[in-house]
């Protein structure tokens, strides 16, 4: 199940290309603003309106997860994505590493989402930015015995910190909720696999 060693991380790759490939549009053609209203995620839309908005509301969830609002923003995250990235890809494969960061991204925005709207009072504001699949990814490194996940979430805390001394709006849930949802599934997955290897030897023993 774990590979440690290979080729360049493929999909690491892709994803730092196509979210700054994202920005770096709506930075040129002066429609960032425009991208954020129409993709970013609207929790009050997903938990406080009616059904008609719930086609939209789950796609908004989704692509929230590839639109940044400046510079910092994406550097932060991607620089976080290169860095601890490769390591997770690379352990648990191609395809788990798709599922874990999209996953991770969806509970992120999820648990963003229900905070904002039934505990802050907070769920008009648009929610943006890679930052909840891009904390499952340190989930996932955390779950491998690497300690840089927990290093980098400490580093994300500090971060959501400065961001409320500076009045930057950080979505701190998002975070949390991206990391505990890549931490665990990875463990799930990886005590699915330990118990598929030991039917697997009990049953070729016997």
């Amino acid at each position: 199940m774990l590979r440690f060693f290979g080729h360049p991380p493929p999909i690491t790759i892709f994803l730092v290309v196509i979210n700054a490939l994202i920005f770096a549009y709506g930075m040129i053609t002066q429609t960032q603003q425009s991208i954020i209203a129409h993709y970013g995620f609207i929790p009050n839309e997903l938990f406080q309106a009616d059904n008609s908005f719930l086609p939209d509301s789950l796609l908004r969830l989704f692509t929230s997860m590839f639109i940044h609002a400046n510079i910092a923003h994406i550097a932060f995250n991607l620089f976080a994505l290169v860095y601890m990235g490769g390591f997770a890809e690379r352990s648990m494969g191609v395809p788990r590493f798709i599922l874990l960061y999209l996953v991770s991204g969806i509970g992120g925005g999820l648990l963003h989402g229900v905070v904002a709207s039934y505990v802050l009072s907070s769920g008009d504001s648009i929610l943006i930015g890679a930052s909840g699949a891009i904390s499952g990814v340190l989930g996932v490194s955390a779950a491998l015995g690497d300690m840089r996940g927990y290093y980098w979430l400490a580093i994300q805390v500090l971060y959501v910190f400065i961001g409320s001394v500076t009045s930057l709006s950080i979505a701190f849930m998002a975070h949390v909720g991206g990391f505990l949802t890549g931490l665990l599934l990875t463990k799930a997955m990886i005590e699915i696999e330990r118990r598929k290897r030991n039917w697997r030897s009990n049953t070729f023993s016997t």
